[in-house]
């Protein structure tokens, strides 16, 4: 389901009736959780801190659930810089916390990058409203409890968030609208990546005027190298192959790199999209260590290349310009060789996604 359906708009509260209710409705006695995906990133945190804001307008009561605290360079979003500081509770479910009204899941539909939440949720009847703006999976959403606010044509989740205020009625405040426009700037990549719609276009020219130091906002994003951070990329950018008649880029990072520089997990994605940026370069990949035996992949594509059939490949998601998957060897399920061990892993998801991110390069050239 979708905010939009060809040139009609749909309603929030035919798609999404319980949801619709709940927000509606909702009172300081209603309780709102506010998620996204392992490894977050700007959108999906973006949209946490507008969408705090938003219920904290209205004085309905809410919490945000994340695995682990933001990344330095989205600090931002939840400070007091952006409005009222928003703060950030680190899931556990052994802590047995008293469930919620309705749980608000931004930047994602596959519930595998929220566990272990999601099985929380489910096995407390907790509703799940899913805001975003990738392919849905069916297999992940296929659950009374679930109900999605999904517009694959948008660029960022921000930009569907705005239109879920927009259906409630909402009034959009310089704080909400701060946040909104960060998820615009993340997401699109400073307005390079906008589906060919002048729609973020637009959203930006309607958020700006309430937007407490614009600038700001992509210096925080965009422009946040630091000498420790700067040593970090050389080191990653050194470790960068391309291959493939220079079409393919990859780069292997490892623990000890983050460890040497103090790097954040989330600087690696400006590693990979700068390898993106090499002009013959039309597809990029990822590879950075998590713990022994588990890599999370990180894929980016040009126009007219999608990397979304290869993260699926290994039960990973996104779409077709940036997907990724976290990777053990059970999720490779290795048949004979190499034998699984944590040294020899990166090896062997190389080898399993090498070949099909070559052939669509050789299907798109």
């Amino acid at each position: 389901m979708s905010p939009t359906n060809g040139t009609e708009k749909s309603s929030f509260s035919s798609i999404a009736p319980f949801s619709f209710r709940i927000l509606a409705g909702a009172t300081r006695e209603t309780t709102v959780w506010l998620t996204t995906h392992r490894q977050a990133d700007g959108d999906g945190l973006a949209c946490e801190a507008a969408f705090a804001a938003a219920l904290r307008s209205r004085d309905i009561t809410f919490k945000t659930i994340n695995f682990e605290a933001p990344g330095t360079k989205y600090q931002f979003l939840f400070d007091d810089t952006s409005g009222q500081p928003v703060p950030v509770t680190i899931f556990d479910p052994d802590f047995a916390p008293k469930k919620p009204d309705l749980i608000v899941v931004f930047d994602t539909n596959d519930m595998r990058l929220l566990e272990p939440l999601s099985s929380w949720a489910t096995e407390h009847g907790v509703p799940r409203l899913i805001i975003d703006h990738h392919e849905e999976l069916p297999a992940s959403t296929a659950s009374a409890l679930i109900e999605t606010w999904v517009d694959k044509k948008a660029a960022s989740s921000g930009e569907v968030l705005l239109s879920l205020l927009d259906q409630l009625g909402w009034t959009i405040d310089s704080s909400i609208a701060t946040r909104l426009y960060a998820s615009l700037v993340f997401d699109t990549q400073n307005f390079r990546f906008i589906r060919a719609s002048a729609n973020s276009h637009t959203i930006a020219a309607r958020l700006l005027p309430l937007v407490k130091d614009p600038e700001r906002i992509h210096e925080y994003l965009l422009a946040n190298l630091t000498p420790s951070k700067l040593g970090f990329m050389a080191q990653g950018l050194s470790r960068m192959r391309i291959e493939a008649e220079g079409r393919l880029a990859v780069v292997v990072l490892e623990r000890d790199i983050f460890h040497r520089y103090g790097a954040d997990p989330s600087d690696s994605g400006d590693v990979v999209d700068m390898a993106l940026n090499v002009r013959s370069v039309k597809i990029a990949m990822l590879l950075r260590e998590e713990s022994p035996g588990r890599w999370k992949v990180s894929l980016r594509s040009k126009k007219g290349f999608s990397v979304l059939e290869a993260a699926e490949n290994v039960f990973g998601g996104g779409h077709r310009n940036a997907a990724g998957a976290t990777v053990t060897w059970e999720t490779l399920a290795p048949q004979t060789t190499p034998e699984p061990s944590p040294g020899n892993l990166s090896a062997a998801i190389e080898a399993r996604l090498k070949p099909l991110l070559l052939d669509e390069i050789r299907r798109n050239m």
